[in-house]
């Protein structure tokens, strides 16, 4: 069954750790400067979120905690983040699990396309999931807890050609990478082509590609409004975006209270992130317009969810096939549970 909907829910969503928050002294927090890494820049709504959230820890634990922010790369390249923060290198840091698929292959689900509505569908059903042993499980062995998660807005297409069919996706050059954006397109008679992202814009403008596939945000600020001609309202669903982990053994060795105001601050910035990502996509959209990019309503929206495989039911056999069916069906339970309290 397909999960994509149309429409953005209402939902106030808490981190799975939340407990009530006790009124504590300065005193009860350790005195810590966390070194945190990351591989995208500050400009992007999603570090706005984060530095409210590293300023709130610190004001709210009378200065004891402090957040030191590391961005673009410069304390690890974004395929060494998450061995970074495990090992204990650095406090926290915020990969991306899509780069992590074999190790955080339960996690990967909310990278999935075509399931997640709207952003905070994918946060929601992030942060829920933490609680399914095995993804505890697998949080373990990488020796990271997870303690806040942001998220993108929908993918949408911009593409040199118009795209208004499902019959025009057949032959189109379409910008692909990882396990299943690529089973997207092969199923729309299209063609995947791995292009990393800052390479996308010289794909569009040589033709090598005929569409990107990206979140607004980032589409705008690649600036592919320059070299795209079309804005395709096909909306290829949300995923989650980075997680801020911090290493098992120092969260271990932390106090109730410090964990407590780590949730307490972290609820609401995920709160934050949900409205800024949400907003910051629609934003986008706009100076696509205004940039002028022409809007093409797509008119057969319907017969691309019947065509597209089923992801979830993909990503569950797949899980199958490396012993984790279980964990995996505990997993989609949870999906399920958030994509439909989103259409109510």
């Amino acid at each position: 069954m397909k999960m994509i909907k149309k429409g953005l829910g209402v939902a106030v969503a808490t981190l799975a750790q939340v407990v009530a928050a006790t009124a504590v002294n300065a005193a009860d927090y350790p005195s810590v400067t966390l070194k945190y890494a990351l591989y995208f820049s500050e400009n992007i709504p999603q570090a706005k979120v984060l530095k409210w959230w590293g300023n709130e820890l610190e004001e709210r634990s009378g200065g004891n905690i402090k957040v030191q922010f590391f961005w673009s790369q410069t304390l690890g390249k974004s395929t060494e983040l998450l061995e970074l923060v495990g090992q204990g290198a650095v406090e926290l840091s915020s990969p991306a699990p899509a780069y992590y698929a074999s190790k955080l292959p339960l996690v990967n689900v909310h990278q999935l396309p075509m399931i997640f509505p709207s952003n905070a569908a994918a946060q929601r059903t992030a942060e829920e999931m933490v609680a399914v042993p095995g993804v505890v499980e697998e949080h373990d062995r990488n020796n990271v807890v997870p303690v806040l998660w942001t998220s993108l807005p929908t993918y949408h297409v911009l593409c040199t050609k118009k795209i208004e069919t499902l019959a025009d996706f057949s032959g189109a050059k379409m910008r692909s990478y990882g396990e299943y954006v690529p089973k997207l397109w092969d199923s729309l008679d299209a063609v995947p082509v791995t292009v990393l992202a800052p390479e996308i814009y010289e794909g569009l403008q040589r033709g090598n590609i005929d569409c990107s596939y990206l979140p607004d945000d980032f589409a705008y600020a690649y600036k592919l409004h320059e070299v795209a001609d079309y804005y395709i309202d096909l909306n290829f669903g949300a995923i989650s975006g980075w997680p801020t982990y911090v290493n098992k053994d120092l969260w271990d060795g932390w106090s109730d209270e410090v964990h407590a105001l780590f949730a307490e601050v972290g609820a609401e910035a995920a709160a934050m992130d949900r409205e800024t990502v949400h907003q910051a996509g629609e934003d986008a959209k706009a100076k696509f317009l205004e940039a002028g990019l022409e809007l093409v309503e797509f008119t057969e929206t319907e017969k691309v969810y019947e065509t597209a495989p089923d992801f979830l039911e993909v990503w569950i056999a797949e899980m199958g096939s490396k012993g984790l069916g279980d964990a995996a069906r505990e997993v989609a339970a949870v999906v399920r549970e958030q994509v439909a309290s989103e259409a109510n």
